[in-house]
């Protein structure tokens, strides 16, 4: 029997597995051993993320991983500029020593997303080989981003420019910061993804097509079932709660898979699920869509509810993901 409900016990421990804490995993699949996290403060003085920072090597060259994580569920990062320097005058900035965000060399725009990641060859772009001398070693990095707040009815009531915490570049003027990191060779294992991602679907009730598609549904407090890869493989769990006017999905995989893409429709009723005339899925038209290019064993997504779904006793819920394969070495 895959579909399960919850023990008290386990209730217990899926209110700490759920916390907004959980967004998305490091993109390497286990965090390696250089990792550095910094917290991300928006509007100077509040914790709404952390941005991470680590090193792999790829092909004899040394590459440099930035990760913004929103860890707060009630922000969403909408812009990411990111500049890297082995000195701290050659990021970008005034005479008056204040950065300019703008011009950043890596920058993302029209973002609505709780994770960002960037990634810089620093073999290429500064000629780091490893082993790496130890005065070349320190990097000087501006993480800049501009988040947003929604309210329990999913309306943006607050924007605000962020920053990874460091040290000040001026006493007096923009509060932007800087942190340094210290390039390391020694990273750990190293995972790989595999190109063979395959449908898969939480455990539930099938839908009328001749396809082998589920929904789940859900009547309130906590909910987990099996996600199903290729039909036949049990390769994670998804769990499901409501949290005032959200639902809370967090999907975790078995070590060796990881999350290639999503999507998910949640509605009132079966019928308002995109379907074909056979009654089969369509998911393309589902309304939450996501996709990762990097290792990702485990997502948790809080997807705002409207007023019919908040106030409905039984929901449906549709749950698709791409789950491929990961091999690590050392």
């Amino acid at each position: 029997m895959y579909l399960k409900t919850l023990s008290i016990i386990f209730l217990m421990f899926m209110s700490i597995l759920l916390t907004p804490a959980v967004t998305t995993s490091l993109s390497m699949g286990s965090e390696p051993d250089n990792v550095y996290t910094t917290p991300l403060i928006a509007g100077q003085y509040m914790v709404v993320g952390e941005v991470a920072v680590w090193t792999s090597i790829v092909d004899d060259s040394i590459i440099l991983h930035v990760l913004y994580n929103i860890t707060d569920p009630a922000w969403y990062l909408t812009e990411a500029h990111l500049a890297v320097a082995t000195s701290l005058y050659d990021i970008p900035m005034t005479k008056k020593g204040n950065p300019i965000p703008g011009k950043f060399p890596y920058k993302a725009y029209d973002l609505w997303v709780q994770s960002y990641e960037f990634t810089v060859n620093l073999t290429e772009m500064f000629g780091l080989q490893c082993p790496v001398d130890e005065s070349e070693a320190t990097l000087y990095i501006a993480a800049h981003a501009v988040v947003a707040k929604l309210d329990e009815y999913g309306e943006i009531i607050q924007a605000e420019t962020a920053w990874g915490e460091g040290a000040r570049f001026t006493d007096r003027g923009n509060w932007g910061m800087y942190f340094t990191y210290t390039v390391s060779c020694e990273t750990g294992e190293m995972c790989y993804l595999n190109d063979d991602a395959e449908t898969s679907w939480a455990y539930g009730m099938p839908f009328s097509g001749g396809s082998w598609a589920m929904y789940v549904v859900y009547d309130g407090g906590y909910v987990t079932t099996d996600l199903i890869r290729a039909q036949h493989y049990d390769v994670g769990d998804v769990y499901i709660t409501v949290d005032g006017g959200q639902m809370v999905i967090n999907i975790a995989l078995d070590e060796g898979y990881s999350i290639s893409y999503y999507h998910i429709h949640v509605a009132t009723s079966l019928d308002e699920i995109p379907q074909n005339r056979a009654g089969n899925p369509q998911i393309g038209l589902f309304e939450y869509q996501g996709s990762y290019s990097e290792i990702t064993p485990n997502i948790t997504l809080y997807l705002p509810l409207d007023e019919a779904e908040q106030y409905a006793e039984t929901l449906y819920v549709a749950i698709h993901v791409g789950v491929a394969t990961y091999t690590c070495s050392s």
